[in-house]
């Protein structure tokens, strides 16, 4: 047979040359539909923080949940406090609140949303204070007291349950510490969020801190409990030492020369925020060491303990000062704070050896940034190289 003397097959072999090099070019540049379409990958700026985990399982499926970079809110329960609260007779600052019930309130409140909302805003750990007052269990706060938790009408406990059921790819960690009065059972709080949660609540002995986030969702168990008062001895409630900060948590009891030095340097002090990031750093610095197969809670927190003086005189003032200021005054020097949070997570701890570290980050007002820039900093850690699995 003679070949053919048309052209066909030379311009056949050239569109599949043509073809080849723009595939292969596509591939090196990461270009086209193939690469948009990875299912799991997508981007931290646009991400739906109500879904966060899911939408990025592509990243997360092997790493261990504890390191994994995720937000976390402090003093979770808080946000409910009123300005002239009640007190939990057995809180660790009753004797001090009960001084000045409305100012021990402004610097309380570390919350803005309920707990629902901060976990729609991306919080995946929350730091849940319970007081058995009056025989009824209420969120607090070192002393001022917040709402009913576990009633049926207004309690946030169904509420926060049934979030765990609608979002089963979003793993939590509730941190549950309980403030009692001689007598009450302590193990109250645990037990009934055990119940409430049911087959959901992972098992410590047969998951670790350690383990991957991909094995927590494959068993459908999607909420971690800790307790931290270390009052149930049960294999569903994981023990306080499950848990570290590596000292970055802000020191309490200042000395007085630190309060009067405060109050002359100004409100919102720069030094109380260089506290934070100081301790921050040094503990995402540091190798974990026995740690390693533990949660980390970076605390991205304010101590307030020597603004006081600044808050006595602000509510002396209180007419030349707004409510967002008077009333709220942690979470005043928070949302200063959490500022420097984010272009801290933007640049410096983006290294390898802070961003490697990186587990829980837990921030006063969580939800008050706009766009939700300090949750998606946080986030974003999880797609650097080298982080994904």
């Amino acid at each position: 047979m003679r070949s053919r003397t048309d052209g066909t097959r030379p311009l056949s072999s050239a569109a599949c040359l043509v073809a080849l090099v723009l595939a292969v070019a596509m591939t090196v540049t990461g270009g086209g539909p193939a690469r948009a379409a990875q299912p799991g990958r997508a981007s931290a700026a646009t991400v739906d923080l109500s879904r966060w985990m899911g939408e990025l399982h592509g990243y997360l499926d092997g790493r261990p949940l504890n390191r994994i970079a995720m937000p976390g809110s402090h003093d979770s329960g808080s946000w409910s406090i009123p300005a002239d609260p009640g007190l939990c007779t057995s809180g660790w600052s009753y004797d001090a609140a009960k001084l000045d019930p409305r100012l021990a309130a402004s610097i309380s409140r570390t919350q803005s949303g309920s707990l629902t909302e901060q976990l729609d805003e991306g919080a995946r750990y929350l730091d849940l204070r319970l007081c058995h007052e009056g025989g009824q269990w209420r969120t607090f706060h070192g002393a001022p007291m917040g709402g009913l938790f576990f009633d049926d009408a207004t309690g946030e406990a169904a509420s926060v349950g049934r979030w765990i059921d609608e979002h089963p790819s979003e793993v939590v960690v509730i941190s549950v510490s309980a403030a009692v009065p001689a007598g009450a059972d302590a193990t109250e709080p645990l037990t009934r969020l055990r119940d409430l949660f049911g087959s959901r609540v992972a098992d410590r002995t047969e998951l670790s801190p350690a383990s991957p986030y991909g094995d927590f969702v494959r068993a459908g168990k999607n909420v971690v409990l800790v307790d931290a008062s270390a009052a149930v001895h049960e294999p569903w409630a994981w023990h306080a030492d499950d848990v570290s900060d590596r000292g970055s948590y802000p020191a309490g009891n200042p000395s007085w020369w630190d309060i009067l030095k405060s109050f002359f340097n100004g409100s919102p002090p720069q030094q109380v925020y260089d506290q934070t990031l100081t301790l921050d750093q040094a503990a995402l610095d540091r190798e974990p060491g026995p740690d390693a197969g533990r949660f980390f809670v970076l605390s991205g927190i304010v101590q307030p303990d020597v603004q006081i003086p600044q808050l006595f005189l602000i509510r002396l003032l209180a007419p030349f000062f707004p409510a967002a200021v008077r009333d709220n005054y942690l979470m005043h020097l928070a949302n200063g704070l959490n500022a420097q949070l984010v272009t801290k997570l933007r640049t410096d701890w983006r290294a390898p050896g802070p961003a490697g570290h990186m587990n829980i980050v837990s921030v006063d007002d969580l939800g008050h940034r706009p766009q939700g820039d300090l949750q998606r900093a946080v986030i974003d850690i999880n797609t650097l190289p080298g982080r994904a699995t």
